[in-house]
């Protein structure tokens, strides 16, 4: 029951991520995906050793989502609905390769591993390679980055309980974390240039 919870919680945070692209509606469907991977882990580890990642998961997400609200960003034009319809089909069809794979996968890859963490984790890997394609936002850059890990970690967890690779992946989710939050100030800089040059 926990297993289906936390896989649909995974298929409607990686559909928000991918659809819209609101830093506050992106980031909180962020903090969901690693809540609902979380619950997935805890399958496989003890909930001592899987606790680490959702803490790193959501500090990494606060980090990045603190940094955008201090951006003082034009307000961008609202998207045609043209747009959200492609990305919300590009996705469907995502989860519709996802469910086809995941058998074979299993049957040849990871007989060890429940057909449900295959797909959730295949799930997230591929809805943020669909993310990175499809945008050059900083943060969602960043955040397709961590579905990405985040996906990866979830077939991995099943596979193998390793304090160390646990503790490296939270360096590298920091660490995303980091060049997110300079990215963004960055970009944040470059977008008030202009104004403050007007000015003078």
């Amino acid at each position: 029951m926990i297993s289906v919870l936390a896989f649909v919680l995974i298929v409607i945070a990686a559909m928000v991520i991918l659809i819209f692209k609101d830093w506050r509606i992106t980031s909180a469907a962020l903090g969901v995906q690693y809540l609902a991977a979380f619950a997935l882990v805890t399958l496989s580890w003890p909930i001592g050793l899987a606790v680490v990642k959702l803490i790193a998961g959501w500090m990494a997400t606060a980090a990045i989502a603190t940094t955008c609200m201090r951006q003082k960003k034009v307000e961008s034009a609202p998207e045609p609905a043209a747009s959200l319809f492609f990305r919300g089909l590009a996705g469907l069809l995502i989860v519709l390769l996802v469910f086809i794979a995941a058998p074979s996968l299993q049957a040849n890859v990871f007989p060890r591993v429940e057909l449900m963490i295959i797909q959730a984790g295949l799930l997230l890997m591929g809805m943020s390679l669909m993310q990175l394609g499809i945008n050059s936002e900083p943060y969602l850059v960043v955040f397709s980055l961590l579905s990405f890990l985040s996906g990866f970690e979830v077939i991995h967890a099943a596979l193998e309980l390793s304090t160390l690779l646990t503790g490296l992946f939270v360096l590298v989710n920091l660490g995303l974390a980091l060049v997110g939050v300079y990215l963004v100030s960055l970009t944040g800089e470059t977008e008030q240039t202009p104004e403050e040059g007007d000015a003078v």
